[in-house]
């Protein structure tokens, strides 16, 4: 998307899965969704994490300067900060007399050229987002730490 009063381009994914986590007999659950941005005029990327919970009775927010703990195979570990603050959206509803609760907070987190080439090279495999109500910890599928990988060549490369 090109922004004419700024004269900045950005390229963005689609939002795609990176975790969930249901269980339909409680009608619980948690998810992450991913993001990847870049901006013609920054170096390097931005990783969106939005964490959602269903029925879990928390209200997530995630605040600037929280951070993100992404775990790859070969046990290295990158820290990121987030660098925004989300105050978070929680719904509530009321679905056949039963109480429905949903909530769900977004942190950016800027990639450094050295985190992209670790997305590049490794497979992520575990998760932790610091959120208000604690760690949100997700176990990562090799064919969603895939999507993510493919998501950042793409964006990266793109011109």
């Amino acid at each position: 998307m090109f922004d004419k009063l700024s004269n900045d381009t950005t390229w963005s994914t689609s939002e795609e899965k990176l975790y969930f986590q249901g269980n339909f007999l409680t009608a619980q659950g948690e998810a992450v969704t991913f993001q990847v941005i870049k901006f013609s005029k920054t170096k390097g990327a931005v990783l969106v994490l939005n964490p959602q919970s269903l029925n879990m009775g928390e209200e997530l927010s995630i605040a600037k300067n929280q951070k993100v703990y992404l775990k790859f195979s070969d046990n290295t570990i990158i820290t990121l900060a987030s660098s925004t603050d989300d105050d978070g959206n929680a719904k509530y509803s009321l679905v056949a007399q039963d109480v429905a609760q949903s909530s769900s907070a977004s942190g950016y987190y800027d990639l450094s050229d050295a985190d992209i080439e670790k997305f590049k090279s490794k497979t992520l495999t575990f998760l932790r987002i610091e959120t208000s109500t604690g760690n949100f910890d997700c176990d990562i599928k090799a064919k969603n730490a895939a999507m993510l990988k493919k998501a950042i060549g793409l964006i990266v490369n793109a011109k």
